[in-house]
């Protein structure tokens, strides 16, 4: 991966300490966000002239004059801290620097986009508990970025309120462009710009597109007997069987996503409303199964800047869409 990361132009890539609640249980939550830290740290340590794990901003500017690219930890899902703060301190203290509140599914203090859509009032309750506001104060004391993205909306407004630091949604599109539950609506994104924080688009194209999950569900219907299969042979809701199927589906899928201009389409709309200063790139690289067309490589960003510029942004405007605003939220957040 390091020459596709260096192609790409890449100074700072987050590393995605997601816990599969699937394939993980309830106390073996925190014990593998540990081994996953620890194998980033095993990688960083065989390359330590190429990559680190940066725990503040002089980190990032010390790796930046070095050419060594940041390696930030961020754990996705509030789960892996299994209702307790001082297991959030110890994640921090290993380089933790944001925390996503909550992945699909919802914690005992904090409730999901998936299931505020899908469960709606058969919820035990919506947004954060007491104990959900804590977590966020304890993550502005430590100096965690707050990651909104997954958030159900009630969760994102309860965490606007008590939050006291810049706030960023890592891999979250424009819902009034794509409408799905894990984009954000105009309200969202107006809150988003009067609390400081970014918004990092999303490159999934059932988030770029409305129209990709029919296209995509015709193409897995004439697959489904070879699905089936599959289904025999792993869990289905393993990511074995997620890796299978996505290796099947992909070369038919990749001729109904959208290209490179429809996600520059949603970085453009977030400018035009609440400017240039929030928004950012939050690609999903490694965590959706398939990419637009123009961009479905790290190693084609260099694309996404020529495309910004094509469309007449000034080049102060590309750095800050291309990592500086990121960079301006955690040093507001670490500081």
């Amino acid at each position: 991966d390091l020459p596709k990361f260096k192609n790409g132009g890449v100074d700072c890539q987050v590393f995605s300490i997601w816990v599969s609640p699937q394939e993980f249980s309830e106390g073996e939550y925190y014990n593998r966000a540990n081994q996953m830290i620890s194998q980033l740290e095993y990688l960083c340590s065989r390359v330590p002239d190429k990559w680190a794990i940066p725990f503040d901003y002089q980190d990032l500017v010390y790796n930046d004059q070095h050419g060594i690219m940041s390696c930030m930890i961020g754990v996705e899902g509030g789960h892996a801290i299994e209702n307790d703060l001082e297991k959030l301190n110890a994640l921090y203290y290993r380089g933790t620097r944001y925390l996503g509140i909550t992945w699909n599914n919802s914690t005992d203090w904090a409730t999901s986009a998936k299931d505020e859509t899908l469960k709606g009032d058969s919820l035990a309750f919506k947004g954060l508990t007491d104990f959900g506001e804590d977590v966020i104060n304890r993550c502005n004391e430590l100096g965690i970025m707050i990651d909104i993205s997954h958030s159900g909306e009630q969760t994102f407004y309860d965490i606007i309120k008590t939050t006291t630091k810049p706030i960023i949604a890592s891999h979250s599109s424009v819902y009034n462009i794509c409408p799905h539950f894990r984009n954000l609506k105009d309200e969202q994104l107006l809150a988003m710009k009067e609390n400081g924080g970014v918004v990092f688009v999303n490159f999934y194209p059932g988030y770029i597109d409305s129209e990709y999950e029919e296209k995509a569900k015709v193409v897995k219907e004439s697959f489904k007997l070879k699905s089936d299969s599959l289904a025999k042979l792993y869990d289905p809701n393993s990511d074995y069987y997620w890796y299978k199927e996505s290796e099947m589906l992909v070369p038919h899928l990749q001729k109904v996503v959208p290209d490179l201009g429809d996600v520059v389409d949603h970085i453009e709309y977030i400018i035009d409303l609440i400017g240039v200063d929030h928004v950012g790139i939050g690609a999903d690289w490694d965590g959706v199964g398939i990419l637009p067309r123009g961009i479905d490589k790290i190693s084609k960003l260099p694309d996404l800047t020529r495309e910004l510029l094509e469309r007449g942004y000034s080049e102060r405007d590309v750095k800050k869409i291309l990592g500086g605003n990121f960079k301006r939220v955690f040093r507001e957040v670490t500081s």
